[in-house]
């Protein structure tokens, strides 16, 4: 009696093994059939982007930099430390480009 009975919970685990398997198999299969859309969109758009014709500039920023610190400070002893890096920021506005 008590083999009958261990054989039907092996039975019934085995079978919740491989439904739960089989649900997980479909679930991964249908993540990658939209991966495999969302490369081949991607591509479509890259391919598109490569194909468009483009306008090449070459651009130079020269730039002077006259600015001056003055510290007066005739009794301080110390140090100051000040940051001695500057960020210029060149912008073109393609927009009003003529095209030739």
């Amino acid at each position: 009696m008590k083999r009958i009975w261990i054989d039907i919970i092996v039975a019934v685990a085995i079978t919740a093994t491989i439904t739960i398997l089989s649900v997980c198999l479909a679930a991964e299969k249908k993540i990658n059939k939209q991966l495999k859309e969302r490369v081949s969109e991607q591509s479509t758009v890259i391919d598109s982007l490569l194909a468009r014709r483009m306008t090449v500039f070459d651009v130079k920023l020269n730039v002077t930099d006259k600015s001056v610190n003055k510290i007066y400070g005739r009794y301080n002893t110390g140090h100051i430390i000040m940051p001695s890096s500057k960020n210029y920021i060149l912008e073109i506005d393609s927009v009003n480009m003529a095209k030739k």
